[in-house]
């Protein structure tokens, strides 16, 4: 399992907060609007925010540190942290508003401030997967080209394929056609045609990132913008605006791949 604390970048987290504070100042929620000045609004909320961080990342430190819940989903521990870091940061929202607002909440108020306190903790902690699921994202798209590059430039049969191609066609695949006895190939820098059998082609791309989309034709993943319905049938439009057809045969081939 990885560790709590290196699932996170500190600059961006720090910014997610600090956003949170000049949102929540701005719009003033909780009738903060009507009681306070922005001014103090901004410091209200940097109290809140920032102090309700402060609780929520002690208690990620000691689960990191004595590796509490190492084995469970992640959505379960920062729940379950979030909810440990309301019990506290309630007390601390508790006395903020008596500072601030001169607002002690009598005790048949206590759970509804509680609840205000874990919806704002479960969404700003929401904000931080998010942020750390896309930027994860990100990372696996790159892992997944470099691969890839390493496949195409290395593959035997690839380069056979890759040979039979004239220099100023480069070597970025977008499509293969077939037309009786021989293939349309098409790159980055145009199409030729090659004599070679479509079957013997896609042999040789057997390793190549793309798939076969119709008896007639094969797309590399990379040049695809996306996979659409046009009429009865569904397409493949390539990002440089051509459209292919995709074959009921293959469509769910197709669907693992794209």
């Amino acid at each position: 399992m990885k560790s709590f604390l290196k699932e996170y970048s500190w600059q961006r987290e720090m910014l997610i907060s600090v956003s949170a504070v000049f949102i929540f100042a701005f719009i003033g929620p909780f009738g903060t609007f009507n009681d306070l000045s922005f001014s103090k609004r901004l410091v209200f909320w940097t109290i809140a925010v920032l102090g309700c961080g402060a609780i929520f990342w002690a208690i990620v430190y000691f689960f990191d540190h004595f590796k509490i819940f190492k084995n469970s989903s992640k959505y379960f521990r920062y729940s379950f942290i979030v909810f440990l870091t309301t019990i506290p940061a309630t007390v601390l929202i508790y006395y903020n508003n008596v500072f601030f607002r001169e607002i002690a909440f009598p005790l048949e108020k206590l759970p509804w401030l509680w609840s205000t306190v874990f919806i704002i903790g479960i969404t700003i902690t929401s904000l931080h997967l998010f942020s750390n699921f896309a930027k994860s994202l990100s990372k696996r798209k790159e892992h997944k080209k470099e691969v890839a590059k390493i496949v195409i430039e290395t593959d035997k049969d690839i380069l056979r394929f890759m040979d039979r191609l004239p220099k100023k066609l480069g070597r970025k695949l977008i499509s293969l056609s077939s037309h009786d006895h021989h293939v349309d190939v098409r790159t980055d820098k145009g199409v030729e045609m090659i004599y070679l059998k479509f079957s013997d082609a896609l042999k040789e791309l057997k390793n190549y990132p793309g798939v076969r989309i119709h008896r007639s034709h094969w797309v590399a993943s990379d040049a695809v913008s996306k996979v659409k319905k046009s009429g009865r049938k569904w397409v493949v439009k390539l990002k440089n605006g051509n459209e292919l057809p995709i074959s009921e045969s293959y469509k769910s081939g197709v669907d693992l791949v794209l």
